[in-house]
């Protein structure tokens, strides 16, 4: 016989406090394994505001810009005295041809420059350079145009002047200066050709011949230099080298005539030209 027993109240409150109890023990299992998971998690790294900010401002190596200097122009000498440069050997004027009157042909005279070549003749100046039958050759007596025809030289080194200042006007001097230099251009293209300046004379000179000055030559000098600028060659003033304080030949350079020298002049002249040139003048400006 089945009994039917009535559940006691006592029952029943054991019974809810025990599921409550098992909720509570679900919730708070629950909750903690939640807590660990996101623990676990690494966060992103955060990149601070000062690194950002110089990813984002350093620039970008690049090569260094550099002007670029152009070459000095040999046409910048065009109308000014070539400036001192380092000397060149007796071997630059293997090429070279030396033009002009008495003055000039002292260079072979005295052995000065055995190496170059020389086309002078005594009493020479610009008004009867291109005219007077002066320099001997196997075929006759030439000008020294039709002489200098001979040879291909790579420079050549007028002396005109110390023959005519005295009574060639400055005008007409350059004019026909300036006909002769025209001439050697169209005959040598190619070679460099360089203007000197008139050579001083000494005051014993000057006091005898009062048509001749040192004040005179230097302006008829100004006016060689201004014809090489138009003319496109280049101007060396040599005569700076064999004044003195006075601006004249030292007398005892030249006591006989006041003019022509001796050959230890010949060679300050020749060093002039050996530290005057136009390849040394290009160097330096391109050093500078």
């Amino acid at each position: 016989m089945s009994a039917n027993r009535k559940t006691s109240p006592l029952q029943i409150f054991l019974l809810i406090f025990c599921l409550l109890l098992l909720v509570a023990v679900i919730v708070f299992v629950m909750l903690h394994l939640n807590k660990d998971s996101a623990d676990s998690i690494d966060p992103a790294p955060q990149q601070s505001q000062s690194s950002s900010a110089s990813l984002q401002t350093t620039p970008t190596p690049t090569t260094p810009v550099t002007e670029s200097i152009p070459a000095p122009d040999p046409a910048d000498f065009y109308g000014e005295a070539l400036p001192k440069s380092e000397p060149v050997t007796d071997s630059y004027f293997d090429d070279a041809l030396f033009v002009g009157d008495s003055i000039t042909t002292g260079i072979e005279a005295y052995g000065v420059m055995p190496n170059t070549t020389v086309v002078a003749s005594t009493g020479i100046n610009p008004n009867t350079i291109m005219s007077s039958p002066v320099i001997e050759t196997v075929n006759g007596t030439v000008t020294i145009l039709d002489a200098m025809s001979a040879y291909h030289p790579k420079k050549i080194y007028i002396m005109l002047g110390s023959n005519g200042v005295q009574f060639i006007g400055k005008e007409t001097m350059m004019e026909l200066y300036g006909t002769f230099v025209d001439a050697v251009k169209n005959q040598h293209p190619d070679s460099v050709i360089y203007l000197q300046s008139i050579l001083p004379v000494t005051q014993a000179k000057v006091d005898a011949n009062p048509d001749l000055t040192n004040e005179k030559i230097d302006e008829y000098n100004e006016a060689i230099m201004a014809l090489a600028k138009e003319k496109e060659v280049y101007y060396l003033n040599v005569g700076e080298s064999l004044k003195d304080a006075s601006g004249a030949l030292p007398d005892e350079a030249s006591p006989n005539d006041g003019m022509h020298f001796g050959k230890p002049r010949y060679e300050i002249w020749m060093a002039y030209l050996k530290s005057h040139t136009l390849e040394g003048a290009l160097k330096g400006s391109a050093q500078n």
